[in-house]
């Protein structure tokens, strides 16, 4: 996909969001994530909301313009798979679905790591309160030691919780250390296991 092509259905996806009530704090929001620098003010690699490619490409926030209009998409597209989602019409649907690699479904999407389903509602009001410092919507990274680990491929919505348990492991890694720690809890006979509701 060229340059020209993703930044036509972006235009697309922003509008089809925005005709169906989605906040634009929301849709500029996930934009300045997926294209935007942080503000860092120390450290070798120091930014401020710059646009990513723009920063040296030794720098771990750097991604290609390219790289940061996919992630925005894929980004845009898996928060209308969270649960309460609003609907979108045809053309906004086809056009995301592009970019997940599948028709988004509202209530699909679960966290990469925890597995549990992150709530439209809960990220609109955040997004529209938010509190200094405190998110419980997080950009995941699946391999936060790849380079570059700025792309879409290495790019999900997570939980606060969830990137608190991955931390420096890889996705994979972290799947691996839960199993062994559940399997430790059940050998002390510690473990109730509650069911995930259908939806």
């Amino acid at each position: 996909m060229t340059l020209e092509e993703v930044k036509s259905d972006l235009k697309i996806v922003r509008a089809g969001l925005r005709t169906i009530g989605v906040p634009n704090k929301i849709i500029n929001g996930i934009s300045t994530r997926a294209q935007k620098s942080g503000r860092r003010q120390t450290g070798e690699f120091q930014s401020n909301r710059q646009n990513r490619w723009t920063l040296a490409p030794q720098d771990p926030q750097f991604g290609t313009e390219l790289e940061c209009k996919l992630i925005e998409l894929r980004l845009l597209g898996m928060m209308c798979e969270f649960v309460n989602a609003p609907h979108l019409d045809d053309t906004t649907r086809d056009a995301v679905a592009k970019y997940i690699d599948r028709i988004p479904t509202p209530g699909h999407y679960r966290d990469a790591l925890t597995l549990e389903r992150l709530d439209y509602l809960h990220f609109q009001a955040e997004a529209l309160q938010p509190r200094h410092g405190s998110s419980n919507f997080h950009i995941g990274h699946d391999d936060p030691t790849a380079t570059p680990k700025h792309t879409a491929e290495n790019i999900s919505w997570r939980t606060h919780r969830s990137n608190l348990i991955q931390g420096d492991m890889t996705l994979r890694e972290a799947r691996t250390k839960l199993v062994e720690l559940i399997g430790r809890y059940f050998q002390l006979g510690e473990v109730t296991i509650t069911p995930d509701e259908v939806v």
